[in-house]
């Protein structure tokens, strides 16, 4: 009925709106984070234990900076007029930030919070470096939220958008889990079980899927 399809829009309108709104949002925190905190890995009073670790505490954040306020912020924008017209992206780089992410917690829990405090106070900033590195973990279950709302608001009519919008939904699904299978491999290392890494093509990307082997040894 033509009575519901003005609410479903005005619904799509205000998801999409809050999509772009809080893209814009996550990508100033991660301009924030590079402007502020990575010089401070240049300071000639850098720990010892901080030297050369930017990588680890900072995973590849700069790549994810420069993936969002480049590419994908611009297209989720031009989809303003056409809430629809969202579609699936490779987002395998947060499967890599996931995995790095207890190594970087750890440096920071042993070295980094003391060193970095002085630059939150300097900053004014009641939030934390730590608090920080959270945002990319914390933006892809936004994304799944907000996916999952905008596919609820959808008509069966719309085939070819729901096709667009599932496949996003299960592209950023993929990739939480793939970061928690990453995880996983590293945890599992010492174990006396045997990993096996099957490679399967999911949307165009190579993805890895986890099977585990437990060796039954039986004595004579």
């Amino acid at each position: 009925p033509a009575e519901d399809a003005v609410p479903s829009c005005s619904k799509l309108r205000h998801i999409i709106d809050e999509m772009v709104t809080t893209e814009r949002e996550y990508v100033r925190s991660l301009c924030y984070i590079i402007e502020s905190y990575f010089p401070e890995m240049e300071r000639l009073d850098l720990p010892q234990d901080l030297r050369g670790k930017r990588s680890v505490i900072f995973g590849n954040l700069e790549k994810l900076y420069d993936f969002h306020s480049q590419y994908f912020l611009r297209e989720l924008e031009s989809c303003c007029n056409h809430p629809l017209r969202v579609s699936h992206y490779q987002f395998g780089m947060y499967a890599l930030y996931s995995k790095n992410k207890p190594k970087s917690d750890s440096l920071l829990a042993s070295h980094g919070n003391t060193f970095f405090k002085f630059k939150q106070v300097q900053l004014g900033d009641k939030m934390d470096l730590a608090s920080y590195l959270l945002k990319p973990i914390q933006r892809m279950s936004k994304y799944a939220l907000l996916l999952k709302d905008l596919i609820k608001e959808c008509s069966e009519a719309q085939e070819q958008e729901l096709g667009y919008l599932r496949a996003a939904e299960e592209m950023v699904k993929f990739q939480l889990r793939h970061g928690n299978d990453l995880l996983a491999m590293d945890a599992i290392r010492d174990c006396d079980v045997r990993v096996i890494v099957c490679h399967r093509s999911v949307w165009g990307e190579d993805c890895q899927w986890l099977v585990l082997r437990e060796e039954l040894q039986l004595s004579p």
